[in-house]
């Protein structure tokens, strides 16, 4: 019974701070860890979570917001795919690598973002709107191996490529990940991940901190959401470069020999 309750509290953690910062999986999934799942459990259950919190999300904001549903689709096309493909490699292949490099590249859009930079050229956004397929199955390939960041990448191909206001392209984003995440958990269990056991609190817990996030976002202005979104890819690109496994051990050799010197 308390597992159930550390999980059920770690989920709603994630679900609220999911929708209107992203970046959940940051602390969602060191806490699953820490909790005693293995790795691809971890990810099982964090997409479960994101579920939850995106669930509850896109069913508040479909009460007010606008939705573009041709071009969602579209990219949700791709994504899927994207998906089930890694679904199939999880236990093969990780997004370490990349995971390393992409809240860098975020970190730069977000000061895009905050110059309100658009694509202008219509002959670029045709592009856009015409590989929205190839998008969405690149970053769904990355975000089913557990790559970090994935909510981020799509808002921002939906703010500066697409040209969406920064707030419709977070509710986009938000309803593009309900679907992507429904789909993940579906091919993992089909390609042979066990159910953990905590699925059932992680998801209530996770939606209600999803309709708080989605409240958060409905009486916030963009720019404070942008600056949010700026602070956290920073705090993303610092976790993943100087506090890994790799420069944990690097610093503890380093400062080692420097006082037995």
């Amino acid at each position: 019974m308390l597992e159930q309750i550390f999980f059920a509290a770690v989920a709603f953690i994630g679900g609220l701070i999911s929708v209107p910062l992203g970046g959940s999986f940051l602390f969602v999934i060191p806490a699953f860890l820490f909790l005693g799942l293995d790795g691809i459990s971890t990810i099982l259950l964090g997409r479960v979570m994101m579920i939850g919190s995106m669930a509850a999300a896109s069913a508040e904001f479909l009460r007010t917001e606008k939705f573009e549903f041709q071009k969602i689709t579209k990219f949700l096309a791709g994504n899927l795919a994207g998906f089930f493909v890694a679904a199939k490699f999880l236990s093969t292949l990780d997004a370490d690598a990349v995971t390393k490099i992409v809240p860098w590249i975020l970190f730069f859009g977000a000061i895009f973002l905050l110059k309100n930079f658009k694509v202008e050229s219509e002959k670029w956004k045709k592009f856009y709107a015409r590989t929205l397929p190839i998008f969405g199955f690149l970053i769904g390939f990355y975000a089913g191996l557990g790559g970090g960041g994935n909510g981020k990448i799509i808002l921002l191909l939906f703010s500066i490529a697409l040209s969406f206001e920064f707030k419709s392209a977070l509710v986009q984003t938000r309803f593009v990940e309900f679907f992507g995440n429904i789909f993940a958990v579906g091919a993992y269990f089909f390609f042979g991940a066990k159910a953990t056991g905590f699925e059932i609190p992680v998801l209530i817990s996770a939606a209600i901190g999803g309709f708080l996030g989605a409240k958060i976002v409905l009486q916030t202005k963009p720019k404070f959401l942008k600056f949010a979104f700026l602070i956290l890819v920073l705090i993303s690109a610092v976790k993943v470069t100087f506090f890994n496994e790799k420069s944990f051990l690097f610093f503890k050799k380093f400062f080692s020999n420097f006082f037995n010197f």
